[in-house]
């Protein structure tokens, strides 16, 4: 599951759901306390490709919430969102390759205070690095890596 933010353009947070066929969900949020989620909406098929789905910001920089895949082969994708429930994302785009050393992709949103969002990915011996967003061109661009830390293989979860 993946909170990515407001997909469907209504001012309320939104729920992204994969189930063990492929299947990904979106769960509009109604943005009520205590909250119970829209009728599911079905995205797509064939999102088993990927080994990790993160979202938490606009990568690309047209101020709408997008989702980053990454698949087996470590290719990253960019789903630009485009804030309509029926058909949520753009067609991907490969934004980045290698990226299957990393163990774990966190999106914490944005750390440098851009307003752009950022990546923290971990290698398996725990060392965590940062990629800051640039949003250049309406694509997802990241800056190079920066050392962010070394011990975060002692969590098995982060989020």
């Amino acid at each position: 599951m993946v909170g990515p933010g407001d997909l469907t353009g209504d001012g309320k947070g939104d729920l992204l759901s994969r189930d063990s066929a492929g299947v990904l969900w979106l769960h509009p949020g109604d943005g009520a306390l205590y909250t119970k989620l829209g009728t599911r909406i079905k995205v797509g098929t064939g999102w088993n490709a990927y080994n990790a789905l993160v979202g938490a910001g606009d990568y690309s920089g047209d101020g709408r919430p997008d989702l980053l895949a990454r698949d087996t082969s470590g290719r990253l994708f960019l789903y630009k969102g485009t804030g309509t429930s029926t058909a949520p994302f753009a067609a991907p785009e490969q934004v980045a390759t290698g990226w299957n050393v990393y163990d774990m992709l966190v999106v914490p949103g944005d750390i440098d205070g851009d307003s752009k969002g950022d990546v923290l990915a971990r290698l398996p011996n725990g060392v965590m690095y940062l990629y800051t967003s640039t949003g250049n061109a309406g694509t997802a661009t990241f800056t190079a890596r920066v050392k962010f830390g070394t011990g975060w293989n002692i969590y098995k979860n982060m989020i």
